[in-house]
């Protein structure tokens, strides 16, 4: 990755057992990167050199699992990008990820570490290059269910459910059937999630 690339990551939900831990150290390890691992009773943090800057990934202590503690990083160093992306696809993270470059702004939404909607923004143009339909399996309702960071999930869902009622009230101002349609099954997709946090 060149320095005209940026890759923004917010609403990071990552979990690791001790033993992904070690294989997150060691995969920054094996690409070239520089690590210092911190151990507290509860807390573990890691510095990671890269090219372009040092990231603090700390990970506070729940039960069996460690469970990230910063949510939102922007990186320049494809390596480093690229380990973050494997984990959020290999232990079913969520994630909306920003790759910014050359004006152009590519999004994408992970959900259970699978991308559920990808939109290109190019100045003021906005188009939906993928959305997937609501297919919640009964896996995904009960890790909703044991979520424990509902409280922090809560806000960023009313947030994502105002945008896509801002998107459906701009397209049914311009007739445009198949946005409506689209935004009406994902504020679906919304409504259930909220009902299964707040439960």
């Amino acid at each position: 990755m060149d320095n005209t690339y940026e890759i923004e990551y917010s609403d990071l939900d990552l979990r690791f057992t001790e033993e992904h831990l070690q294989q997150l150290v060691q995969l920054f390890i094996d690409h070239g990167l520089s690590v210092v691992w911190n151990q507290g009773e509860k807390q573990v943090s890691l510095h990671v050199q890269t090219a372009y800057q040092v990231h603090e990934l700390s990970f506070r202590q729940v039960g069996d699992y460690y469970k990230m503690n910063n949510h939102h990083y922007i990186v320049k160093d494809a390596r480093f990008a690229h380990i973050i992306q494997h984990f959020i696809e290999e232990h079913k993270g969520h994630a909306i990820v920003k790759l910014f470059h050359e004006g152009q702004i590519l999004i994408q939404n992970f959900q259970f570490g699978i991308p559920v909607k990808v939109v290109e923004i190019n100045g003021s143009k906005r188009k939906v290059l993928f959305e997937k339909g609501c297919t919640v399996t009964m896996e995904q309702m009960v890790e909703a269910f044991k979520r424990e960071d509902a409280e922090q999930r809560i806000p960023v869902l009313r947030m994502e459910i105002d945008y896509e009622l801002a998107t459906l009230h701009e397209a049914l101002m311009k007739e445009d059937q198949e946005t409506i349609s689209r935004c009406k099954e994902r504020l679906k997709e919304l409504r259930m999630e909220m009902l299964l946090l707040e439960a």
